[in-house]
């Protein structure tokens, strides 16, 4: 099962802290509920930096003084082109501020250096600048480590490193520094209201949040901003609601996690469980499963292959009823010690690492059991449908101008901000429901995207869309399998099998190969045929 990030179309009113140009994050791993569960809701997107309404309160300047953490982040950045997947789209640049850590680190949003290709650092009074290079990136929790790409003497000398605060709570004060236009620091109040999970800028990555009341100014060059209790840094800002002063803040608790397992220089990630569940308030739902009146949990009503869930053991139709000694109830929420009522989800993807022991107790077929074992994370690349692609390009194959490449997010995207109603509704439908091709062996799916024209491909003009099942009567369960298939056929005449109209494709094994040839470093600026990673 694949889960995906929120769609792109939101009021002028509800901004993130985005610079023209920015590409969002595509859709990532991770365990949500179906419609009717629990969890958060969408983030909110926009390529703007946050602002206040216009004719509303002016924001509260609470200090002004010299700037003693930050660091301005300039970056070129060139995403690739999913349609045209021999291509990079335009290239771009963003604007941003770091935060000073420890060793001469700086920590960012993982947004900012998405697909970039040159990354300097710049001193916010002097215009300093040196290059710097990625430490360590995770799209998923929106966090990037960046070190200086040569060696520095006195770069970072009037600076101080700032410590993380993993302490806030409900009622806490707290604030946001930027930048003014000469490097002046500009301080300006928030509250916490409340603490909850919700989505990242990755749709099914949920992770902890704090949400704030107050109204934050738009700075120059404000694209990370860090979020200060006490002289430590409490989170960085992952986006602005200025029609109701709200804003979701990063924690500091995931910082510190991403810090924490990149010590050791092995970066593994934030574990995710793997499933999908159902909650369990109707009546007539909890008599069919059997639950008694003083039972909780949720109905698990898809498990992921190759998950932590299915590693340990977990099955559809099971109803977890607790985590690590954490009663679940019928909403998918537990009492945590520190926040009080949150998600579930974060018992696995906030207070737990790769290899942690998770236990979990269910009910199965009217019984109780304990299921233990090690949390995983699942890599992007392991997923059927990859869920998002930055710094790379997707896998495809051209054969005599029929482009394949293998179905990710990113192309459904491709398609615009209402991509899951304008994108192919065939493709996009099997991007949500993945398990009946799991469980056939796909690795990925491969589909025939779109012809160039040329001779082989005449009448074939308008198709694609369609996925690819088989050619040559063999099985394609990635693009390798068609990329050995065209290389070892002894066919005259190449025979694909599609799942949807037209149904059969027929291409002449020579005159296929002729047009490739004709089409290399021709007028489509085709550079290589293949990228199979």
């Amino acid at each position: 099962m694949n889960l995906f990030r929120a769609t792109l179309t939101f009021t002028s009113l509800s901004l993130t802290l985005l610079t023209s140009g920015v590409c969002l994050a595509q859709a990532g791993p991770g365990d949500m509920p179906k419609a009717g569960g629990a969890g958060g809701g969408a983030p909110a997107a926009a390529e703007e930096a946050p602002v206040a309404p216009a004719g509303g309160p002016a924001p509260i300047i609470e200090a002004a003084g010299k700037n003693t953490a930050l660091v301005k982040v300039n970056v070129t950045f060139q995403p690739w082109n999913y349609r045209i997947p021999w291509q990079k789209s335009s290239p771009g640049a963003r604007r941003g501020l770091g935060v000073l850590l420890d060793g001469n680190r700086i920590l960012v949003t993982g947004q900012i250096v998405a697909d970039a290709t040159y990354i300097e650092l710049e001193q916010a009074d002097t215009g300093r600048k040196i290059p710097a290079k990625v430490k360590a990136v995770d799209y998923e929790a929106n966090l990037a480590l960046l070190e200086p790409a040569t060696a520095v003497k006195d770069f970072f000398e009037d600076l101080t490193p700032l410590k993380v605060d993993t302490d806030s709570r409900v009622g806490d004060k707290l604030q946001t520094w930027q930048l003014g236009r000469v490097g002046d620091l500009i301080v300006t109040p928030l509250e916490i209201n409340k603490v909850l999970t919700s989505l990242y800028n990755v749709e099914g990555s949920m992770f902890l949040v704090y949400e704030t009341i107050g109204i934050i100014r738009s700075e120059a060059n404000s694209f990370t901003l860090p979020v200060i209790r006490d002289g430590k840094l409490a989170g960085l800002l992952l986006r602005y609601d200025s029609k109701n002063q709200t804003a979701t803040i990063l924690p500091g608790p995931i910082i510190q996690h991403f810090l924490k397992d990149n010590a050791d220089g092995q970066y593994e990630g934030f574990p995710s469980l793997g499933v999908e569940f159902q909650i369990t308030l109707d009546d007539q739902f909890r008599e069919y499963l059997g639950l008694k009146k003083d039972q909780q949990g949720v109905y698990v009503s898809g498990v992921s292959k190759g998950g932590s869930a299915e590693k340990i053991g977990l099955k559809e139709e099971d109803i977890i009823l607790e985590m690590n000694g954490f009663k679940v109830d019928s909403r998918g929420d537990y009492k945590d010690p520190k926040y009080g009522t949150l998600n579930m989800s974060h018992i696995v993807r906030g207070s737990s690492y790769v290899d942690d022991e998770l236990k979990v107790k269910v009910l199965r077929e009217g019984k109780e059991q304990t299921l233990t074992g090690k949390l995983t994370r699942k890599s992007p690349k392991d997923f059927l449908v990859a869920p998002y692609l930055f710094d790379r390009g997707t896998n495809f194959l051209v054969m005599g101008g029929l482009i394949f490449q293998e179905l990710s997010i990113p192309f459904l995207q491709s398609f615009g901000n209402d991509w899951e109603t304008s994108a192919p509704l065939r493709l996009v439908h099997v991007a949500k429901h993945t398990d009946d091709y799991e469980k056939e062996g796909k690795r990925k799916i491969v589909i025939l995207a779109a012809a160039l024209p040329t001779r082989s491909t005449q009448g074939y003009e308008r198709v694609g869309g369609a996925i690819v099942s088989e050619v040559n009567g063999q099985p394609i369960n990635d693009l390798a399998d068609l990329d050995k298939v065209f290389k070892e056929s002894k066919e005259s005449i190449h025979t694909i099998k599609l799942d949807d109209f037209p149904k059969l494709l027929y291409l002449d094994a020579v005159t296929a190969e002729l047009d490739n040839q004709k089409l290399l470093n021709g007028a489509y600026r085709l550079g290589l045929l293949k990228r199979i990673e």
